[in-house]
């Protein structure tokens, strides 16, 4: 496949992780991933709420419920077989001004947390999950500032670890900090809602030091950290724009690989820096990968392949690109443990899901067999909730809000 993202050559040696797990004897895994907005709705003090209240997006309500159904929800997810249920702890609830920490929000997040752990399910925790406290996003520049980053989301970080330590078995400190920043300052469907590509790069490093920032303050407890990056696989459409396929796939691989793997920070548009200590950084590198990706001869992202079925998101879901995908990490990081950390599609057509899930699934068995350090696979997500601009009009989940089991849940059976 010629048109695909060239490869990017790992020419160091780097520090060995942590924690890694023997892939021939441990069991593959199974669990479901969602953000707080999804699950929760959107928190008060998050900048997501200043575009509900505009009705710039559908309000978000309280997500599908899992604030007040966790019990019986983690119960049903456990009755599928899954091991792991991720979870986004929202910031803006629990620090929902600066300084001033909600002691209730810090223990219904003990408790949802606590109710996992009761039915057999560990605990994956992240801790920036698409949407951040308006004060620090918006007055204090964010991730963009260093004293931001180093000050206000590492006692955050810090506050977390010691007030659930023992209770997550797996934390995540920001999902998919590159996209995150695309979303947010490059294509404007996140807030703040830009479309500027220098405050992009800006935001890129800003996001990927708070990512290392929280990675130097995880790391001194037992508990394994997981990297979780948005990986489509990338085509060129029609002819003369190798570069803007090449800007993609340095947005979306080169930024973060270089650095976990390298210690190089290498951002289109900006210096590229020199930071050995950050080579070999994490224990676990997850991959959120839902479809491919097709470059136009603007530099648009498009959908792969044109005359493929879209789903409500407007994109091409194809299994067999997950396989590609696994084999090119597998390359690129071999002493890497892998997680599927975030998979699914946005359609009402359960039997379109469960057709795409069963061949999802056989990938990621036969990557597995394959030799690719693959420890588990996150469906995004488990309870029909909140989906972002697409509001309740489309649907991720494998059990519907009112808590019926759809025919794609019954695949976890049989796996």
């Amino acid at each position: 496949m010629t048109a695909r993202a060239g490869a990017v050559t790992n020419s160091r040696t780097v520090q060995t992780p942590r924690h890694t797990a023997d892939v021939n004897n441990d069991e593959l895994w199974f669990g479901t991933s969602s953000s707080s907005l999804q699950s929760q709705g959107v928190a008060p003090a998050a900048d997501w709420s200043r575009w509900e209240r505009t009705r710039r997006v559908p309000a978000s309500g309280d997500g599908n419920g899992l604030a007040t159904n966790h019990r019986d929800d983690f119960a049903l997810l456990a009755s599928l077989g899954h091991t792991k249920v991720r979870i986004g702890l929202e910031w803006a609830r629990l620090e929902p001004e600066p300084g001033r920490i909600d002691a209730d929000a810090f223990d219904r997040y003990q408790d949802i947390l606590s109710s996992a752990a009761d039915v057999g399910l560990e605990p994956i925790a992240t801790l920036h999950h698409g949407t951040l406290p308006g004060w620090f996003s918006e007055d204090t520049l964010g991730f963009r500032d260093e004293h931001s980053r180093n000050y206000f989301w590492a006692r955050h970080v810090d506050r977390c670890a010691e007030r659930f330590d023992g209770l997550v078995k797996c934390w995540v400190p920001i999902d998919d900090p590159v996209g995150w920043a695309i979303r947010g300052f490059m294509l404007g469907s996140r807030p703040p809602g830009l479309k500027d590509p220098e405050t992009t790069a800006e935001a890129i490093e800003g996001a990927l030091r708070a990512n290392h920032v929280a990675w130097e303050l995880l790391k001194s407890g037992d508990t394994p950290v997981m990297a979780v990056f948005g990986v489509p696989t990338i085509f060129g459409q029609g002819e003369d724009n190798d570069a803007h396929r090449r800007l993609w796939h340095d947005l979306f691989f080169t930024t973060w690989m270089s650095l976990i793997r390298d210690g190089e920070l290498l951002i289109p548009g900006l210096t590229p820096r020199e930071l050995p200590e950050l080579a070999g950084s994490f224990d676990i590198v997850g991959l959120s990968h839902d479809h491919p990706v097709a470059v136009d001869r603007t530099g648009a992202l498009r959908p792969y392949p044109a005359n493929g079925r879209r789903s409500d998101n407007g994109f091409t879901p194809v299994p067999n690109e997950l396989a590609e995908l696994l084999a090119f990490m597998s390359s690129e990081l071999p002493n890497r443990d892998l997680v599927i950390a975030s998979n699914g599609v946005a359609t009402t057509d359960d039997e379109w899901r469960e057709q795409l899930l069963g061949e999802t699934l056989r990938v990621v068995r036969s990557a597995r067999e394959d030799g690719v350090r693959i420890l588990g696979y996150l469906h995004d997500t488990g309870i029909d909730g909140y989906e972002g601009p697409l509001g309740f009009a489309t649907q991720r989940g494998i059990i519907t809000r009112s808590r019926d089991l759809k025919d794609s849940a019954r695949l976890f059976l049989t796996v």
